[in-house]
């Protein structure tokens, strides 16, 4: 179980995502069409150790061509709310999440990326 403190980090890996002002846009927080967000949750890692992962996360996206990492959103589990946070451990991402429990209608989906996005704290790459 994830604890609601806990913080999770949304890879940035499209220019588009982002606004001039350097804030994400609620595009960052949409979800596959598995309704399944993938995040990674910060516990237990160094910010180098986040950076790593991101990167990584970058080079296994399919189109390459337009993919790079910006940076990341962060969030606190319980502000996704009604969304859920599970645990999805992967082989080289052990803290690797989904945010679960969205709807399946687009509309729905979008108001909660939008109310996401602005709880959201961008940290870009330096």
């Amino acid at each position: 179980m994830i604890s609601p403190e806990e913080r999770l980090a949304r890879f940035i890996t499209s220019k588009h995502w982002l606004r001039v002002d350097g804030t994400v846009k609620p595009d960052g927080f949409i979800p596959p069409a598995d309704l399944n967000l993938s995040v990674t949750r910060h516990i237990g890692l160094s910010q180098e150790q986040l950076l790593k992962i991101g990167q990584d996360v970058v080079c296994e996206i399919a189109d390459k061509r337009t993919a790079a990492l910006y940076g990341r959103a962060d969030l606190v589990v319980k502000h996704p709310a009604p969304l859920l946070a599970e645990p999805a451990p992967l082989i080289r991402n052990t803290n690797h999440a989904h945010v679960t429990g969205w709807p399946s209608e687009k509309p729905a989906q979008k108001n909660l990326a939008q109310r996401l996005a602005t709880v959201a704290v961008y940290i870009a790459l330096e």
